[in-house]
């Protein structure tokens, strides 16, 4: 009997150590949670009819899970997945250049809501026609190129924007 009585013991206290071990582990991970969870929901509503927000939650393919801002539609859906560099919104239409090597520049992007989205090496005329209607892009930001999460953070603590939560898939990859 008191062999019995040892191995009750010893799952005891194999049960406090992980019990020790596992909730930190478990509080750490669910305070990162809620806290990528409030900041990458946030997203600026433009007059276009899209909006600035993250990609997701989390995103698997990026350093420290850490997801990008792109230009998306209202449901949450991106317009486009890449890092973007000099993008300019308008009240009609969003347009600029994505960092992702379609070749060694990378490529030209227009989108607006009735036309949907243009990229330049496919179509250059309508591009182009897009872009010349657009009108004045980014409110006076002195900044001429600027990336999507940098213009998004400015938007954010800008009077008159519509800054909120937005859905958003939780993990992307």
């Amino acid at each position: 009997m008191r062999h019995q009585r040892d191995d009750d013991e010893g799952h005891g206290l194999l049960a406090a150590l992980a019990g020790v071990v596992l909730i930190p582990i478990f509080l750490a991970v669910l305070w990162i949670v809620i806290v990528f969870n409030v900041r990458y929901r946030t997203c600026v509503q433009l007059e276009n009819g899209a909006n600035l927000g993250y990609e997701a939650v989390f995103d698997l393919s990026r350093p420290y899970l850490q997801p990008i801002a792109v230009p998306r539609l209202n449901d949450g859906t991106p317009i486009l997945r890449d890092k973007l560099w000099s993008i300019k919104i308008t009240p009609t239409s969003i347009y600029g250049l994505s960092l992702e090597p379609v070749d060694e520049r990378g490529y030209r992007f227009a989108w607006r809501a009735d036309v949907g989205l243009v990229l330049e090496a496919d179509n250059p005329a309508e591009y182009e026609r897009l872009v010349a209607e657009a009108g004045h892009a980014n409110w006076d930001i002195e900044i001429n190129n600027i990336g999507t999460g940098a213009l998004m953070n400015r938007l954010v603590d800008r009077p008159g924007f519509d800054v909120g939560r937005c859905p958003t898939s939780l993990i992307t990859w």
